[in-house]
């Protein structure tokens, strides 16, 4: 399917839109540095496992809810305990991506992947999550092929006029999805180092263990 029949078929917003909304969530843009920055600072000995944890036990859950899962499990991984956490909508497939990094320090997906890459501030990476996708008019769960390689080009087309990062883009739109199309009650649109901070510098008891 080429460029054009994609975008016809979905009713895909035009590039400009786009931009636009890039342009109106600027602010956003530092969505994955501040992440990045503090993950460092709070596990320096392992933020490398820290990313890939945060990344694979992403899939179909809040930003709070991600990284609440993901301190437990890197604990229990440093510490060898038992996981008994259950991740959600997604906990079949996390599982058993937990399990494959576990023995071989691999995971699968594309989105995950992306995301890793995005954490550690690697230009090119798109991740495309449900928010992405709803962004671009998509109302799916998971992208195609076709979505993934025709948003990745628009982000890089926007990125490229704006002289942004790919995942600086796509904060952005992440954003915008988060805070105006959006039905349900999470409508935070936080970073990780929000969160991280919330817990270990303790000065919002409430808000962290809600």
């Amino acid at each position: 399917m080429n460029f054009k029949k994609w975008a016809n078929k979905n009713d895909i917003p035009s590039t400009s839109f786009l931009l636009d909304k890039t342009l109106k969530y600027i602010n956003y843009k530092n969505w994955y540095e501040k992440s990045n920055k503090v993950i460092k600072q709070f596990y320096p000995k392992h933020y490398n496992l820290f990313i890939d944890i945060l990344s694979i036990t992403s899939p179909l859950t809040t930003v709070k809810l991600n990284l609440t899962n993901t301190i437990k499990t890197v604990d229990n991984i440093k510490y060898q305990r038992t996981n008994t956490i259950i991740y959600g909508l997604a906990n079949k497939a996390i599982r058993a991506n937990l399990d494959k990094y576990n023995r071989i320090k691999k995971f699968s997906g594309v989105k995950i992947n992306n995301f890793t890459n995005s954490l550690r501030l690697k230009d090119g990476s798109v991740c495309i999550d449900t928010w992405v996708l709803k962004a671009f008019n998509l109302k799916r769960r998971a992208p195609t092929k076709y979505d993934i390689k025709y948003i990745t080009k628009i982000i890089k087309d926007i990125s490229d006029k704006l002289g942004l990062k790919t995942y600086e883009v796509q904060a952005c739109l992440w954003v915008y999805a988060k805070i105006e199309i959006n039905g349900t009650v999470f409508k935070e649109a936080h970073d990780f180092s929000y969160y991280l901070k919330a817990c270990f510098e303790q000065k919002n008891l409430k808000l962290w263990t809600k």
